[in-house]
């Protein structure tokens, strides 16, 4: 009876959620603040066809001269649009799905956390809550952040993970943390630098209102495993983020003082729009926490508040989680500045309005504790139906409707375009996604981005050479060249740390600098070749950072395993 009722539930909240993206249930695409998703999907393609896995440097981006991209730019959620690619839908299509995947797996996983820390009914309202916040629709429909928002996946399974392994002490709930840790870095650096201090309060809460410190080497496990399982791609970013230009990321438009957000907008505001976020408070997008998760949330403390002495553990996990939210919501405002000037790190978030993504998050707990709440003894208690009263029934249906009463118009884009990947990827759409953001992760031996794209072959700057065919693939370039003199050619390709140029199989020297005919210096590769036939290969390889980084993931994963086992053998 148990499963038949979370089977439904399940159900319920897959079914309830098919509002938020019905938009995207068509052919063609929309347009978006970051168009390069569909792009972005198109370049990991070439990396799985070319086995360069993980994906890091990518063959198009650059203006075609290759580019770091999934070096720097977290790329799970490329993945999944790739998976989803070769089971048969084009790019366009892939990048809805996985905007689509993204708002099934993130109810799933609130329902999943707040059912195994409340109840079902409390658990579904508050799946529902998390799911139609307005910062979501702004994610998809606006920003299309498409990593950003499938980042909002892993904080409820963190929380958990975390919760399971406090209350069982069960080793599998240390392997659930570190898939979870690990997806988040995978996913979204800047939303792992946000959510950590909301785990670590978590943790330390639960541990001191379960009185469960012997199991503090549980989690800490857990928490190094899932930073190892992700170090192939935190690693290289740590250690060589010096050689790609980063000032563009944190300056001009992306200056974080810029982007702060008053109480009203976050509080009263009912505006909707498809602009961009300026300075002052006249920004063209919605950056609201959602009027009803806030006052649901408002009433989940005063609830706790006056449960405090039968409800002791939950009314205190609920008072701080009220003051994580209050801690976010006064980072997001103007008056945190010296916070965000204090710590010179913080400029990478760009936006301090991104920590709406953990604001949603504890505003919807705090929704359904209030739901939670509501169907106690000491509320309004008539009839039960499921184990519920007819109060909390009642509550929960009033705010599933409110939210899609007041929400729903929201998840939909501005306008549709009747159009396929191959319209997507070439003309003028291509040229344009060819040189979109060019300057974040640009080789800093390149002093400004190109203006021209890269040409099919080499250049021959110095003697004579004929190429008789030349390849570029996603991470190598090869050919084979007939030298009637000495020469020098550049490759149209950037330099950056792991380039190897080998010419009949052997490694020769190379320089970067030589810039004859350029308007300023690319940073190209560029070496000399002998007389007669030759092939040339030209091939990223890894760096020991990036062979450290899979060597540790490959021995966390196995670690991950092991904890499985680990709980198999104690079941035995």
């Amino acid at each position: 009876m148990r499963i038949k009722r979370y089977l439904i539930a399940i159900i319920a909240v897959i079914l309830l959620t098919i509002p938020a993206y019905q938009s995207l249930l068509r052919a063609g695409f929309y347009s978006m603040h970051d168009d390069l998703q569909a792009f972005r999907i198109l370049e990991m393609d070439r990396c799985f066809k070319d086995l360069q896995l993980p994906c890091r440097w990518v063959p198009n981006s650059g203006y075609q001269f290759g580019y770091p991209l999934f070096l720097f730019y977290p790329p799970s959620a490329y993945y999944v649009g790739e998976i989803s690619h070769l089971l048969g839908l084009q790019f366009i299509d892939a990048t809805k799905f996985v905007f689509i995947f993204g708002f099934i797996t993130s109810a799933l996983a609130m329902y999943l956390f707040l059912n195994s820390f409340l109840k079902s009914w409390p658990a579904l309202v508050g799946a529902l809550m998390y799911t139609y916040a307005p910062y979501k629709a702004v994610d998809v429909y606006v920003r299309g952040a498409l990593s950003e928002f499938f980042a909002l996946t892993f904080f409820p399974l963190i929380f958990w993970a975390i919760f399971k392994l406090i209350k069982t002490g069960r080793w599998q709930y240390s392997a659930f943390l570190a898939l979870s840790i690990g997806g988040l870095l995978y996913t979204h650096n800047l939303m792992s630098i946000l959510f950590a201090p909301l785990a670590i309060v978590w943790t330390i809460t639960l541990l001191i209102t379960e009185k469960k410190w012997k199991l503090l080497p549980k989690i800490i496990i857990g928490g190094i495993l899932g930073v190892g399982f992700a170090a192939s791609f935190s690693l290289p970013v740590a250690f060589e983020r010096n050689y790609v230009h980063v000032d563009s990321v944190i300056s001009g438009y992306f200056d974080y003082r810029q982007h702060f957000v008053n109480f009203g907008q976050l509080f009263f505001s009912t505006f909707w729009g498809y602009g961009s976020s300026v300075w002052g408070p006249y920004d063209g997008l919605s950056l609201s926490t959602g009027q009803l998760q806030w006052f649901m949330g408002l009433i989940g403390v005063v609830l706790a508040s006056v449960h405090f002495k039968k409800y002791k553990k939950i009314t205190i996990i609920t008072l701080v989680l009220a003051v994580l939210e209050l801690g976010v919501l006064f980072m997001m405002h103007q008056k945190s500045s010296f916070i965000w000037a204090k710590f010179p790190f913080l400029a990478y978030i760009q936006f301090p309005w991104r920590l709406l993504g953990p604001s949603i998050f504890l505003l919807s707990i705090l929704g359904a504790i209030a739901v939670y709440f509501a169907s106690s003894e000491q509320m309004i208690n008539r009839k039960r139906w499921f184990g519920e009263t007819t109060f909390s029934i009642l509550m929960g249906v009033i705010i599933i409707v409110g939210l899609l009463v007041l929400y729903q118009p929201f998840f939909k884009p501005n306008g549709w375009l009747n159009i396929s990947d191959k319209d997507k990827f070439s003309g003028k759409s291509w040229d344009k996604q060819l040189t979109i953001s060019i300057f974040d992760y640009l080789p800093i031996y390149s002093k400004l981005p190109p203006i021209n794209r890269a040409p099919e072959k080499p250049e021959v700057l110095e003697g004579k050479a004929e190429f008789k065919y030349y390849k570029k693939g996603s991470n190598y370039q090869y050919g084979e060249v007939y030298v009637q003199k000495e020469a020098l050619v550049r490759a149209p390709l950037f330099d950056f740390p792991g380039m190897q140029v080998k010419i009949d199989g052997k490694k020769v020297n190379y320089v970067n600098n030589d810039c004859r005919n350029q308007p300023f210096c690319y940073g190209l590769i560029t070496f000399k070749i002998p007389e007669g036939q030759h092939k040339i290969n030209i091939k990223l390889e890894d760096t020991p950072p990036r062979s450290l980084g899979n060597i540790i993931s490959i021995f966390s994963l196995l670690g991950i395993a092991g904890l499985f086992i680990l709980k198999r053998n104690n079941e035995k």
